[in-house]
């Protein structure tokens, strides 16, 4: 497959590992999947406008949600390339060589083939964060910019290392269970954008010092530092995120103008959140569905139609 739009340094990476070309693809299509579903409700839900690319305009701003889709891509690379390298799908790598965890019993056997996280980590940090570490930064804002998605980038793959555990399976005649093989498992994407969920809504303003160095607003000053691993696996943000009520190609948004909504005003997706105050229409949906089920023996079950109607709102 062809990626578009590589930094020079991606470039080479790309003609050196071309079997991981097709990994790194699938793993930034089911990373923007999964901001589809983990914002799906809101007012910006990683949808991009036409013809804007994966990921569209909004990864040159410097806000939460540019945060979240930094993280979420890095981690979802990181994801397809280690799950290939256990599948021997790629030529550079193979099973996992974790050692065996304390957390399983001994008499368990560690040997199962497992995820390789670790090279999937390494690899991703090489191909995507060489773009940052290219891009001239004359500015103070670019350089912000690149200072914070290259730490987004790392809690996306830091979040994913940390959640892949053990797996055991049992062996044995009629499931007793006398052998048990362990190995490395990933989480799933699913698990890991639940977790980037939260840590976008409190995820941190930074700001760029002068010796151009990445801060936390709140940090204190040198003679009481923070300690970085406390929030090594936080997001960062720069700046404000604008309202995405209105469509603005600038910004990457296209609008809230017909998403569906609910009138409960206590729903993540309210009209009154999603409409932006702006209104919304209403119709009446009809659905055929199976009701009034019965079993009956033996053995099927039988079921009428009915119709149920429901109420649609639409934001304007």
């Amino acid at each position: 497959m062809e990626l578009k739009g590589l930094s020079p340094g991606q470039a080479r990476i790309c003609e050196l590992f071309k079997d991981h070309m097709p990994a790194v693809g699938q793993g930034a299509r089911q990373a923007i999947e999964e901001c589809e579903y983990q914002f799906r409700d809101n007012r910006w839900n990683c949808s991009t406008p036409p013809d804007s690319g994966i990921i569209g305009p909004i990864h040159k701003l410097g806000t939460r949600e540019s945060a979240f889709t930094y993280a979420i891509l890095s981690a979802g690379v990181t994801h397809e390339i280690g799950r290939r390298c256990r599948l021997g799908m790629l030529k550079s790598c193979g099973c996992s060589e974790a050692q065996k965890p304390s957390s399983v019993q001994e008499d368990w056997t560690w040997g199962g083939c497992g995820d390789n996280v670790d090279y999937g980590y390494r690899f991703s940090r090489d191909f995507i964060d060489i773009r940052e570490k290219e891009e001239n930064h004359k500015r103070s804002e670019d350089l912000g910019r690149s200072l914070m998605n290259r730490w987004n980038n790392e809690v996306g793959r830091k979040i994913l290392r940390r959640n892949t555990r053990p797996k055991c399976k049992c062996h044995g005649v009629s499931g007793s269970c006398n052998l048990k093989t362990c190995w490395m498992q990933l989480p799933t994407i699913r698990q890991v954008g639940s977790i980037l969920q939260s840590k976008y809504r409190t995820a941190r303003r930074i700001q760029i010092n002068a010796r151009g160095n990445m801060q936390f607003e709140d940090q204190p000053d040198k003679r009481n530092p923070v300690k970085k691993k406390k929030r090594a696996v936080e997001l960062v943000f720069l700046d404000d995120s604008p309202d995405y009520c209105k469509a603005d190609r600038s910004s990457g948004t296209t609008g809230t103008k017909g998403r569906i909504c609910k009138k409960d005003p206590n729903a993540s997706n309210s009209c009154d959140l999603l409409c932006c105050g702006r209104g919304y229409d209403s119709y009446t949906e009809e659905k055929l569905e199976k009701c009034r089920c019965k079993f009956q023996w033996c053995c099927k079950v039988v079921c009428e139609m009915c119709r149920n109607q429901t109420q649609v709102h639409i934001c304007k």
